[in-house]
């Protein structure tokens, strides 16, 4: 696999993801190192890049250089961002960075950073329609996603570490400076007008500060899902963060759970900034994305030659990008997902789902195995693990929760569906244990990964009769088969039989 390496040099952050690639097929992040470098530190109105951050920064890049070159990254793309975009003393960095590295760092404009976001963002999250913004240190980008593409573009100076310098004077916050920071912010977004909620839009936040605010609200609700990709955070929880940020001084928040020390102090105008936008567009919640103008960037390369480098199918890809990082049977996979999609559509009468359910088995039966890359026994549980920690793109938490019941009950016992109960819906236990038996009935009905069984005609009477067709001996899956219906039978609460046809 290939491996490169992209740099982001923030105002407040800069940033290093490492990804290893087939180009077009699959990938997968191997590394990731942040260093707070708080490159607008002092620059004020001045605009002005003051020697310390130059140097903090300098240093990082050299850190983050030599890493690459140590570990086999074959090609780095490395970019800046408003603190150096907008300095009046560019040539001391510069001077600063090739006397120290040999990075060729390109200074991108507000319309790229705001692209690049939305390419990982959209990426990412599955977003067809809605919104993605971005708040940095400096700037603050905001893009109107409609059918997948970037429609509306819009950046203006609001970034955690500038209003936290221009309007944060007390600790904890007087009322007097929150008042200002609130009107600062409100002001920032007077002219966003196409930003408008819509129940069919998602509004869709990036950066530093969103995973803060929702790693702190995960830890007040004791969330099951150690996750923020994907998480949502409503507008109450965002009000539940602010006003705790606003009441402690910067050594308490320190001690809020979810907080690292080195943004302690400039969460609260980050927290005030997505406020505002917020209510600027009346959206009552946000979808975390834990991608970004780096993965963006990725994308780019990635998905070279499509326009935009967009995934035709996010959540389908990441089912095949981790089955194909695992190195999956795909014969046998393939074959488990026909046997288990026949099974669900033959028995619609019994369980009265549809296509989310499905598309859901259909997933689950690919990746199922995924945990033999981990080690044969106890797979199952392996496969669980992998479903809750891989880069699964455009799944929302409960199908996450959902998959990883499926592939863990595929082929004993049935997993504690307890500790997600928050993410949960009331039927989703009934759910699972029905698209979990299927797919067991079809893991086992393929047991000797021989595709012996070429198709299941399902009878629905009293009890339920699976008929075999198969294209050589497949006495040993039927056994089998019928040895491990178990699940089946109290799922369903009707017998069953697997007979040969």
């Amino acid at each position: 696999m290939h491996k490169i390496g992209i740099i982001d040099l923030g105002s407040n952050t800069t940033r290093l993801i490492v990804m290893a690639y087939e180009p077009g097929r699959c990938f997968r992040l191997t590394d990731e190192v942040s260093e707070v470098v708080r490159l607008a530190e002092g620059a004020g109105a001045t605009s002005r890049l003051r020697p310390e951050p130059i140097r903090r920064a300098v240093t990082a890049l050299r850190m983050f250089e030599s890493f690459c070159h140590g570990t086999g990254v074959e090609q780095i793309i490395a970019v800046g961002t408003s603190a150096i975009r907008e300095a009046v003393n560019q040539e001391e960095f510069w001077s600063a960075l090739h006397h120290a590295t040999t990075l060729n760092l390109r200074i991108i404009s507000a319309q790229e950073e705001a692209y690049y976001g939305y390419l990982g963002a959209t990426n990412a999250l599955g977003l067809r329609h809605g919104f993605t913004f971005d708040t940095g240190g400096g700037s603050t980008q905001v893009v109107a996603v409609a059918n997948r593409r970037p429609a509306e573009s819009y950046s203006v100076q609001a970034g955690v570490v500038r209003f936290t310098e221009r309007y944060v004077r007390s600790d904890p916050i007087s009322k007097g400076d929150l008042r200002a920071l609130r009107d600062a912010a409100r002001s920032a977004f007077t002219s966003l007008d196409w930003l408008r909620a819509d129940p069919a839009h998602t509004l869709a936040g990036m950066g530093g500060t969103v995973r803060t605010l929702a790693r702190i609200d995960q830890k007040t609700r004791a969330y099951p899902i150690d996750r923020l990709h994907g998480y949502v955070l409503s507008r109450e929880g965002l009000a539940a963060c602010l006003e705790q940020l606003a009441r402690k001084s910067r050594r308490e928040r320190a001690q809020i759970p979810g907080l690292k020390e080195e943004r302690a102090d400039v969460t609260l105008a980050g927290a005030v900034i997505i406020e505002q936008l917020m209510d600027k567009g009346g959206f009552q919640q946000l979808s975390v994305s834990g991608q970004g103008v780096r993965e963006g960037l990725f994308y780019a390369h990635f998905l070279a030659g499509a326009d935009p480098p967009m995934l035709d199918d996010s959540r389908g890809f990441s089912i095949l990008n981790l089955a194909r990082l695992s190195h999956y049977e795909e014969a046998h996979c393939q074959k488990v997902a026909a046997i288990s999609l026949s099974l669900f559509d033959q028995l619609i009468p019994l369980h009265g789902y549809g296509p989310w359910e499905r598309e859901l088995l259909g997933y689950a039966a690919t990746i199922h195995d995924v945990g033999v890359a981990v080690g044969y026994y106890d797979h199952h549980k392996h496969s669980e693990y992998l479903v809750h920690n891989a880069t699964l793109l455009g799944f929302s938490h409960r199908e996450i929760a959902i998959l990883g019941a499926l592939v863990r009950n595929h082929r004993k016992g049935f997993s504690d569906l307890s500790l997600y109960a928050p993410v949960l819906q009331p039927d989703d236990g009934a759910r699972v244990a029905r698209l979990s038996a299927l797919l067991r009935l079809a893991e086992y009905l393929e047991r000797s990964k021989s595709q012996v069984v070429r198709a299941v005609r399902v009878t629905i009477g009293e009890s339920v009769r699976v008929t075999v067709e198969a294209a050589g001996d497949a006495s040993i899956e039927i056994w089998d088969t019928n040895r491990r219906a178990g699940l089946f039978r109290k799922a369903f609460d009707k017998d069953i039989e697997i007979v040969a046809g």
